[in-house]
């Protein structure tokens, strides 16, 4: 039989009052690792103050063998040059050329035109130092947007998401006892990660079965929708679908997750802007809000979030309602002018 796996979280940021106080430790244990995840997801199971409670932790782990190092893995060996990089502050050092790449290249992840991208003079694709301040950088933005995207959605936590209970990190010292650090070098060498909510659930392909009714069909591909546009609401857009939508085995009610690659408002002003600029070579810099809330749901348009669900639905057969973009682009400028007139 093999021996349970045991995990030490050091608490940063708490939202729930079942998870220890930031500073705090809690370990946890593991009870089943998802495969096939750009980061490590599992669920676990811990006891506060007598209560055992499961919940999943999902980390933001650089050495992760997954699609970011499709092209190296990691090893020991690796993992030595790296400390050595980050001693010396070499990896800090990129962080700058990291965040220009980021905003200049426009790419679904860093770490392709980090790492990956031969056209890329400033940054050689071949050099490892790079390749792994990509992966850290990479990693670390995810869990960013991650963290952010839970904050802004607070209201719907329980209901439509899981909630956030805490924002965590697996200590350096749990690591590798053996390896000193200081705070500034062990930012580059802890892994983070946030713990939510746990349910028992299904993804869309185990519950399309052939003895489902299509009116029930058609009801939950509806739900999803729904969902998928009140997370729109709150200025967050998916920048593709992944499975991010899973349902609960008690009711089928559906749960969205993985906001790793979220879209926010900002990001999609600024690229509505951008693209205004490059088709009318217009040079206005100050807009009014009710123009950037058109620009918005312009972008919200193109992303086509509620369209991507449905589709995974296969709703041409059960008639699903998606979101009126034009009416509610309509309502905001008449809204705007005539409150201006």
């Amino acid at each position: 039989m093999d021996q349970p796996i045991h995990i030490k979280l050091r608490i940063d940021h708490w939202f729930e009052s079942k998870i220890p106080s930031p500073g705090d430790t809690l370990f946890v244990e593991v009870l089943h690792t998802f495969p096939g995840t750009t980061s490590p997801v599992k669920v676990v199971e811990f006891n506060n103050q007598g209560i055992t409670e499961r919940a999943v932790l999902k980390l933001y782990d650089r050495t992760h063998p997954g699609r970011l190092r499709k092209f190296e893995a990691p090893s020991l060996l690796l993992e030595r040059e790296y400390r050595s990089w980050v001693r010396q502050g070499s990896l800090r050092d990129f962080i700058p050329t990291l965040e220009q790449a980021w905003k200049t290249y426009d790419p679904q992840d860093a770490i392709d035109y980090v790492s990956y991208n031969r056209e890329n003079v400033d940054i050689p694709y071949f050099i490892k130092e790079r390749f792994e301040a990509g992966v850290w950088y990479e990693f670390n933005r995810r869990r960013k947007t991650e963290s952010m995207a839970y904050a802004q959605l607070r209201s719907i936590q329980g209901t439509k998401i899981p909630h956030l209970y805490a924002n965590v990190r697996i200590p350096l010292s749990f690591i590798d006892k053996d390896y000193k650090a200081t705070p500034e070098e062990e930012e580059f060498l802890y892994v983070p990660g946030i713990l939510l909510q746990y349910y028992e659930c299904q993804k869309l392909s185990e519950l399309y079965l052939p003895g489902m009714a299509h009116a029930e069909w058609a009801r939950l591909a509806q739900r999803t929708v729904n969902a998928i546009h009140d997370i729109n609401r709150f200025g967050i857009v998916f920048s593709n679908y992944n499975n991010n939508a899973i349902f609960r085995r008690e009711n089928d009610e559906p749960y969205i997750i993985d906001f790793a690659e979220a879209l926010f408002t900002k990001d999609l002003i600024e690229a509505w802007i951008k693209g205004l600029r490059q088709r009318r070579g217009s040079e206005v810099t100050d807009y009014p809000p009710w123009r950037m809330d058109v620009g918005y749901w312009e972008m919200v348009k193109v992303y086509r979030n509620p369209q991507s669900f449905a589709d995974a639905f296969f709703t041409q057969l059960s008639g699903c309602t998606l979101p009126d973009y034009p009416r509610i682009i309509e309502e905001i400028t008449l809204g705007a002018l005539g409150g201006a007139s």
